[in-house]
Order: structure tokens, then C-alpha cells, then sequence
């Protein structure tokens, strides 16, 4: 094997592959991948692909980290068995990535392992793609933001870093599969893929050092002292017993095959309906051989048995290549190949994390195909529908206008059906409106519609409004000098209304502003002023219209007409009063 191969891939450019597809389940299983291109070229002999050593790996992880410390964080959680005899320095290595990443969310939790045999060196490749895609299209990509968003998700590149670099260094040792331990016999290493405890589920068959194993320290299977001997799976087994991983995935070679539980028994686990469904999924994705592990061959002591018997979590393995590539295939294409093709069924297997079970939980939307009319309400409405039931106070709609902040606006129930809706009052004139739908159920697993909102929405525009209003100022007006008025421009109308009201004229030589539907003065010169009143609705339309007022001196308005009458009637009281006093002679 040449030098070549152990030496850190270059990042030259990017192959995009466009993977689409659609699960049974609902599931949007489509995605962009994005895949390292070591110079790979369309023509002319295949190169050899630089596989990367543990240290390359390892530098790989803290650049990750320090280039996206908001959603990736490395942790060490064990050693490999040559740093525990002080022979190497080779740790356990781990990244976690998800918002929020040194924070224990209410998210569900996905484990992705690589490389538990040293030989099988495309799965740590698979791995550090799988981190670069969930890293670099953070942000870009709507469905890798929502799943980071939404998940938190640990991955594993070298669960035995000591046979890694092991198996690298030299040809002669380059289809090593165990870890590095030192027998004491003069043989060397662990099958770390039969060191977990069993099945965990009472049946002695499925115990450790069972089938698929041996008791003798040079075969390459051999299962260790007893469980949990080696460093590199006790690593494993207290990160597993330390969170609450909903799903994980185990990735080998080589076979074409995606498998789960039980290894060492046809007999079916008590989620086979569940574990079948999603790895005939998977399946479907990388157009693998979906089956039970023991249809490979039985094993015990693995990880998928014990995750699931011991730790209640749904596992599955790829087995990744065919016969003709091997445990490592050196074509630069065919491992660029192999890592293309496990991208999208990762990615479909963290998505799962969130329902494993797949009970039925559906948000029916038809979004609006025509503008919205200005000034009308706007109503989003949709059939929502959940085997657990639904949880009413979570439905809500989330809409922003212009890219400003998102609103959220609680949906009810609008008749006996599984019809909610909510009620918004229509954008201004012209505006560009993104909104979704959110749901939960009474089990607390969420949905939103579009799926993978806020990233991917709904939008449409709002009608431009181009009615002008009508302006209307009221009846001229005579008044006296210090005498308060009010406008009144109550009459105006518009098809949207009206939203704005400016009254203008000029007093003494100075202009006036006013604003308001029904704003007050006074005016304290005589003489006629002409106000005019400009209306103008939310798109911008305006109208005007005028009204004159009068301002006069008079103490009484129109007294000479009343004046006569006035001493008249003062004349009679004099008198009258006048003959009562003197009648009390």
C-alpha cells in the first residue's frame, strides 16, 4: 500500500451529489451531499484515496469545533488500550453537535460509531463527512439547520484509534481487525464488536462469548476476558448509559447490507415492526440488502444487540461496499462513492430519532396561491391530525412580514373535524410574508409545517393597493374668535381605510398642521380660512378636499335678529312685576 493512503485528503473543491427521495413514512429524505474531491478526475487511471490516520482525524474534530463552536463541541471519553500502558496516546474521540451544544437539551439524542474494526477504514471517512456535512451547511441547507436545530447528535470517527493506525502503517498489517491489547501470549488484541455484554435480555443465548465468538486470543474474533474488558467499549458503553440515545448506527464493511437486532437469534425483538420499517428505509437510500444482523451470520457480544437489549436504543449497522471493494478499497471513486450513498440514510436516520415508532401525526395545508387582498383578514387554516392526540394549546401560526421578527398567532378549533385556523389581519399593501405552521402531539413530538421550518416556509405577497380614498372635510364652519373647533374627517373612506389625516391652512401669515380624524383649534383673528384635508391609506394613495372657516367678532351670532323679541319679553316681566308690587297697597 502506498504512502498515499494514510496522508489527510485534500480539500480541493466539492462534489455535489443531489440524493432525492421519498420514505414510506413522510420522511424528506432528499438532501444535498457534499463530498471531499481528492483531485478525483473523470478520466484517466483512478487514484488511490487518502485515508486519514487517527492524529489527522483527531486535528479534523477541533478544527470542526473551532470553526463552529456554536454547534460542535469535541469531548474525550476514553482511551484507547496503548495510552492506558502508556505506549501511545490515542483517545476516544467524540463530537457533539447540535444549537446549544455544551447544553443538555430536551432533543432527542443520535449516536453515529466508526471504525470498531481496524480495517475497515471508508467508515471513519463516512463519519468525518457526515460531521463536515452537518457543520458546513449549517445555515444554508434547510433541512441539516433543522436537524441540528432539533437533535443532538454525537459522533464517534475511531472507536479503535490503536488498530487504525495500526492497520495503516505498513501493508503487512493493513487487514488488522482488533484493537492493539497485548495478550500476554504473544498474540495481540480484542474483537471490539464482541466485547459489549450480550443482549441484555434474559436469554443465555444471546449472552456474551456466545455465538460468532471465540475464547482464543489469536483468532480474530476473539471476545476478551469478559465484557466490557477493553477501554475502547467501556468508552462507548458510559457515554451510551450517560445520555439517552433514541437511535444510533454502527458503521463496517463491508457487505451491502443494513442491518439491526437481534444478531444472535432469528427470533424477531419486540420492535421488529419499528427497527424493519426504518432500516427498509434506509435501505431504499443507499440501495443496500435490508435485513436482520443474524442473516449475515450470528453474533454476540455486538454493539446493535446491546444497545438495543441493554440501553433501549433502536440500532442499526451498515455494512458498507461489496464484495468486490473489500474492508478498504484503495479507488478514489469508489470510497467517494461509498460515502456518497451513507450520507442520506444517516441523515433519514437522525431525522427518525424524533418518532422512532412513526405514530401517525399529519398537518394538511393548502397554502394560498393568489395574493392577499389588502386590508382583509387573512386566514391560515389546516387539518391536523395525531394517533396520540393532538396538543391544542401548541398549534400555532409563525409569520413576519418583510423578513422583520416572527409573530406567532395560537390556532383554534373551527368546527367538530380536525380543522384549526387563525386569524391575521392582512400585511400592508405590497408586503412579502413567510410563515408555518407548528404542532405538537400529546406524546410532546413536534411537527411543523413546511417540515423543516423555519427554514423552509410558506410565503406570498400582499396585493398592491391602488384605490385612492376619498377625502371628505365636513361642512364649512362660522365661528367666533376664541372659540374652540373640531374637524371632522369622519366622512372620508377607503377601500382598506384610511390611516392617515393631515390638516393644513394658514393663520396669520403662519402655517398650521394638524393631524387626526377629528383634531381641535381655536382661532383668535377674524376672517375666512381655507382648510384642506389630505387623506391617505397604508399603500401610500391620498385624496384631498377643503372646507372653509369663518371667524367673526360678534358676541352673540345673529343677535339682530333676536334682539326685539329679547326686550319684549324683559318689557312685560318689568311690568308685571311692577303691578304685583303695587296691588299690595
Amino acid at each position: 500500500m502506498s504512502h498515499q493512503r494514510i496522508l489527510p485528503a485534500l480539500f480541493i473543491g466539492f462534489v455535489l451529489t443531489a440524493i432525492s427521495a421519498q420514505s414510506a413514512s413522510g420522511y424528506f429524505t432528499g438532501s444535498e451531499v457534499e463530498i471531499m474531491d481528492g483531485a478525483l478526475s473523470a478520466s484517466g487511471p483512478s487514484a488511490d484515496y487518502p485515508y486519514r490516520n487517527y492524529t489527522t482525524l483527531k486535528q479534523i474534530l477541533y478544527s470542526t469545533e473551532g470553526a463552529y463552536p456554536n454547534i460542535a463541541k469535541v469531548y474525550d471519553i476514553g482511551d484507547g488500550w496503548e495510552k492506558t500502558q502508556d505506549l501511545a496516546d490515542r483517545d476516544i474521540i467524540a463530537i457533539k453537535i447540535s444549537d446549544n451544544v455544551e447544553t443538555d437539551e430536551d432533543e432527542p439524542e443520535i449516536l453515529v460509531m466508526a471504525l470498531h474494526h481496524a480495517r475497515e477504514w471508508p467508515t471513519s471517512e463516512i463519519a468525518t463527512q457526515l460531521i463536515e456535512n452537518l457543520t458546513m451547511l449549517y445555515g444554508s441547507d434547510p433541512r441539516i439547520s433543522w436537524l441540528v436545530d432539533n437533535r443532538e447528535i454525537w459522533i464517534i470517527p475511531v472507536v479503535n484509534p490503536d488498530g487504525l493506525d495500526f492497520s495503516l502503517s505498513d501493508p503487512a498489517n493493513e487487514d488488522w481487525r482488533k484493537n492493539r491489547r497485548n495478550n500476554g501470549d504473544g498474540t495481540y488484541g480484542v474483537d471490539l464488536n464482541r466485547n459489549y455484554n450480550g443482549s441484555q435480555n434474559g436469554d443465555p443465548l444471546g449472552e456474551w462469548g456466545g455465538a460468532g465468538t471465540s475464547n482464543e486470543t489469536w483468532q480474530s474474533t476473539y471476545c476478551g476476558e469478559y465484557p466490557f474488558s477493553e477501554p475502547e467499549t467501556q468508552a462507548i458503553r458510559d457515554l451510551t448509559l450517560n445520555h439517552s440515545f433514541v437511535v444510533a448506527l454502527d458503521l463496517h464493511t463491508y457487505g451491502d447490507l443494513v442491518m439491526w437486532p437481534w444478531g444472535y437469534t432469528a427470533n424477531a425483538t419486540p420492535d421488529d415492526i419499528d427497527l424493519v420499517r426504518i432500516g427498509n428505509e434506509m435501505a431504499a437510500l443507499n440501495g443496500y440488502v435490508a435485513d436482520q444482523s443474524i442473516g449475515l451470520y450470528p453474533t454476540t457480544g455486538d454493539s446493535l444487540d446491546w444497545l438495543y437489549g441493554g440501553a433501549d436504543v433502536f440500532s442499526f449497522l451498515f455494512e458498507v461496499g461489496g464484495n468486490p471493494d473489500g474492508f478498504h478499497p484503495y479507488a478514489e471513486e469508489v470510497v467517494l462513492g461509498q460515502i456518497a450513498e451513507n450520507i442520506p440514510p444517516a441523515l433519514l436516520l437522525i431525522e427518525v430519532a424524533g418518532d422512532r415508532h412513526d405514530r401517525q401525526f399529519d398537518i394538511e395545508h393548502q397554502p394560498a396561491t393568489e395574493p392577499l387582498e389588502p386590508g382583509s383578514l387573512w386566514t391560515v387554516a389546516a387539518d391536523i391530525t395525531a394517533a396520540r392526540g393532538v396538543n391544542t394549546e401548541s398549534l400555532t401560526v409563525e409569520y413576519r412580514v418583510e423578513g422583520g421578527p416572527w409573530v406567532e398567532v395560537s390556532m383554534s378549533k373551527v368546527s367538530g373535524n380536525d380543522t384549526y385556523a387563525a386569524d391575521i389581519e392582512s400585511p400592508a399593501s405590497g408586503s412579502f410574508v413567510e410563515y408555518y405552521i407548528s404542532a405538537a402531539d400529546s406524546g410532546g413530538v413536534s411537527l411543523s409545517s413546511p417540515r423543516y421550518a423555519p427554514y423552509d416556509v410558506y410565503s406570498l405577497f400582499v396585493e398592491v393597493d391602488e384605490t385612492r380614498p376619498i377625502a371628505e372635510a365636513g361642512m364649512d364652519i362660522v365661528t367666533q374668535i376664541g372659540t374652540p373647533i373640531t374637524f371632522s374627517g369622519s366622512g372620508s373612506t377607503d377601500n382598506i381605510g384610511v390611516v392617515n389625516f393631515t390638516w393644513t391652512f394658514e393663520c396669520d401669515s403662519a402655517p398650521v398642521e394638524l393631524y387626526g380624524e377629528s383634531p381641535h383649534y381655536t382661532f383668535w383673528s377674524e376672517g375666512e380660512y381655507l382648510v384642506t384635508l389630505e387623506v391617505k391609506d397604508g399603500a401610500g394613495n391620498s385624496d384631498t378636499d377643503t372646507l372653509t372657516v369663518t371667524v367673526t367678532v360678534d358676541a352673540i351670532p345673529e343677535f339682530g335678529h333676536a334682539a326685539i323679541p329679547i326686550v319684549a319679553i324683559l318689557a312685560l316681566f318689568v311690568l308685571f312685576r311692577f303691578k304685583t308690587l303695587s296691588g299690595r297697597d
